[in-house]
C-alpha cells in the first residue's frame, strides 16, 4: 500500500456545495473549514484559534519549475515530480496558513524561548494542517478525481534536511510565496505559518505567478535595507548568507521549557514573528510591486 488510508466522512460535502474547481472556490473551502472546524482551536487557555484563511495557489504538475527544483542550488536531485505520487498528475494545490492574531502575539519579542501559544499552535496546528489536507482530497473525489497527499504518503521521506517533496517549493511553483534571507515561505499573508500541498489527476487552472525572483518579497535581498532575522535568532543560526538548519533546530528542540517537552511541543519561530515580514508583504516591496504593475 503506497498512501495512509484516510477516514472519509460525509460532514464536509454537506457543508460545502459542489463547484467549479479553480483556485477562488479552493480558497472558500479551505477558508470555511479554518472558520468553522473546531480542530482549528489550542487546547490550552482561552481556545485562541490556531489559523487564519490560507493563501492559495495551483500550480501546473507540468510546470519546467518541478524540474528546476532537482538542480544541486535549488533542492536537489533528491527532490521528485508531481507525477511520482501519481503518474496521471496534471495540478497540484498549495496552501499557506498564516498563525492567528492571537499566537503571534503571545511571542514575546525579547524571550529567547518561544510561547506556550507558539509550540502548541505548531504541533496540534500541524493536525488541522492534514485535515485541510484530507479534506482537500474529499473534495477532490467528489469531483471525480484522484488524489495524493505527498508529506502522508509511505513514500516521503528525507535525507538530512533535504525531503523528496520540500511543500515550501512546491508553493513557490504554485504561486504562493517567495523566500526570505530566513529561508520561510514570505506569503501576501507573511511568513508566520505553515504549507500544505495536494497532487491531483484533475487539471485545474494554474494560478499565474505574481512574480518571477526566487526572493523577491525578501528586504535584505530587495535592497539590503532589513536583515532583522539575522539579531533575531537566539543561536545566530541565520547571517547574510541564508541559514544553518542545524544550529537552528537546537532553540527549538533544545533550549525549551521541560514542560513543553515532556507535552511533545517543540518548536522556535523568533525567525517568523516580529519581523516586517511576519504578517505581509514588506510594504516597502508591495509599493514597488504595485508601482510595475502599473506600468
Amino acid at each position: 500500500m503506497s498512501k495512509l488510508d484516510d477516514p472519509r466522512s460525509g460532514y464536509i460535502s454537506l457543508r460545502f456545495p459542489e463547484a467549479e474547481l479553480t483556485v477562488d472556490t479552493i480558497s472558500q473551502f479551505l477558508g470555511e473549514l479554518v472558520r468553522t472546524d473546531p480542530r482549528n482551536a489550542l487546547p490550552e487557555g482561552d481556545n485562541v484559534p490556531i489559523w487564519e484563511e490560507p493563501v492559495v495557489g495551483i500550480a501546473d504538475a507540468a510546470d519546467p519549475l518541478f524540474d528546476t527544483l532537482r538542480e544541486p542550488r535549488a533542492v536537489g536531485p533528491y527532490h521528485v515530480k508531481p507525477d511520482f505520487w501519481l503518474p496521471e498528475a496534471k495540478s497540484v494545490i498549495s496552501f499557506f496558513l498564516p498563525f492567528s492574531k492571537e499566537i503571534k502575539r503571545s511571542y514575546e519579542r525579547s524571550s529567547i524561548l518561544p510561547s506556550l501559544e507558539w509550540v502548541s499552535g505548531r504541533l496540534n496546528g500541524e493536525v488541522f494542517v492534514n485535515v485541510a489536507r484530507r479534506a482537500l482530497v474529499r473534495l477532490l473525489e467528489r469531483q471525480g478525481g484522484n488524489a495524493i497527499i505527498p508529506n502522508l504518503d509511505l513514500r516521503y521521506g528525507s535525507q538530512g534536511f533535504i525531503p523528496n517533496w520540500s511543500e515550501r517549493h512546491v508553493a513557490f511553483v504554485a504561486g504562493v510565496g517567495t523566500f526570505g534571507l530566513h529561508a520561510g515561505l514570505l506569503t501576501k499573508k507573511g511568513a508566520a505559518g505553515r504549507v500544505g500541498s495536494v497532487v491531483t489527476d484533475i487539471p485545474l487552472p494554474a494560478t499565474k505567478r505574481p512574480y518571477t525572483e526566487v526572493y523577491e518579497y525578501c528586504l535584505w535581498h530587495f535592497d539590503r535595507s532589513c536583515h532583522s532575522c539575522i539579531p533575531r535568532c537566539p543561536v545566530n543560526a541565520i547571517d547574510e548568507n541564508g541559514k544553518d538548519h542545524v544550529v537552528c533546530t537546537s532553540n527549538g528542540r533544545i533550549n525549551i521549557r521541560p514542560e513543553f517537552q515532556e507535552w511533545g511541543y517543540h518548536s522556535c519561530g523568533h525567525c517568523q514573528t516580529h519581523l516586517p515580514c511576519s504578517d505581509r508583504i514588506p510594504p516597502k516591496i508591495a509599493r514597488h510591486l504595485a508601482r510595475n504593475a502599473g506600468e
